[in-house]
């Protein structure tokens, strides 16, 4: 109780992890994981690295929880604020006052830790949750979508040897890209940005976003996704079978950026055979929504 405690990176080395009975401390799992599963914790700092499968909490409250998992459920739980990677659609069950931001984090072997969890750092799906057990007239859930929000909630450790780790959760230094989540968009100008699949995808991709969000003030990244298109879905998106060869070769990442002009510093920032943006028009805001309607119902990365 009270107490800092946590792992630091190659101690946990992906096997199954348990939390259970704590009570107002700071845990950090600074390591990559199979699966974990938190009980009976109060009023607890809970950091998690890239877990492979699930994230189950249970009996739980008043808790901040930042994770990257490919699943993520809660039970009996109330009170938690969860900031959060997900691979899937989260579930909630029998939670109430539960609140949801994205995750955001770096330390230098976190990259290496998502590749060896298999998670994508651009498939996140942490505000699409489901309420598996529903209120009428009540809503058991929010969306934080302030990227100050966590940084504000999770102190960093203060103990060796999790201190040396070099744990940030700051926007700028985060490897995740900090996206507003639901809805798909405001009504805001809109661009829809597609990394075709190469041996440089994901640095472009990160590149893209840090230069875009130099020069457009108010850009943010509505939704980031990492799928896979078979030669129907890209001709059902793009209208043709112009990119049909490039967007099959292999998982294309999608980036929805909003803002002030973001179309035309999108278009003059992709300067790239290996990056589409969508058209500035009816057939552009047409692609946005024919490719979230497939990227939906697609199997996650």
């Amino acid at each position: 109780m009270g107490q800092e405690a946590g792992r630091t990176p190659g101690t946990i080395n992906g096997q199954q992890f348990i939390v259970q009975n704590c009570h107002s401390s700071q845990i950090f799992l600074l390591d990559h994981i199979n699966t974990i599963t938190i009980d009976d914790c109060c009023d607890c700092i809970i950091f998690i690295g890239p877990t492979t499968g699930s994230v189950f909490i249970r009996d739980c409250r008043e808790c901040v929880v930042v994770g990257a998992c490919g699943q993520f459920r809660t039970r009996d739980c109330s009170r938690l604020e969860v900031y959060l990677l997900c691979q899937t659609q989260p579930i909630i069950e029998a939670s109430s006052k539960m609140k949801f931001g994205c995750f955001q984090a770096f330390y230098p072997q976190l990259r290496d830790q998502f590749s060896k969890a298999g998670l994508s750092l651009f498939n996140n799906n942490w505000s699409n949750v489901y309420d598996f057990t529903p209120v009428e007239g009540e809503t058991n859930w929010s969306c934080v979508s302030q990227p100050t929000a966590l940084p504000a909630s999770l102190p960093l450790p203060r103990t060796q040897p999790l201190a040396s780790v070099g744990l940030s959760v700051e926007e700028e230094a985060s490897i995740v890209p900090y996206t507003l989540g639901s809805p798909l968009y405001h009504g805001q100008e809109a661009a829809l940005v597609i990394v075709f699949h190469d041996n440089d995808q994901q640095q472009k991709a990160t590149t893209f976003i840090a230069v875009l969000r130099d020069r457009v003030e108010d850009c943010r990244i509505q939704h980031s996704r990492e799928v896979k298109m078979e030669a129907v879905d890209a001709v059902r998106v793009f209208g043709d079978s112009d990119h049909k060869a490039a967007a099959t070769r292999g998982p294309v990442i999608a980036l929805l950026c909003v803002g002030t002009g973001i179309h035309q510093a999108c278009t003059s920032l992709a300067g790239d055979v290996s990056i589409y943006v969508t058209p500035n028009s009816n057939t552009g805001l047409r692609q946005i929504e024919a490719f979230f309607s497939y990227a939906s119902m697609s199997m996650t990365m």
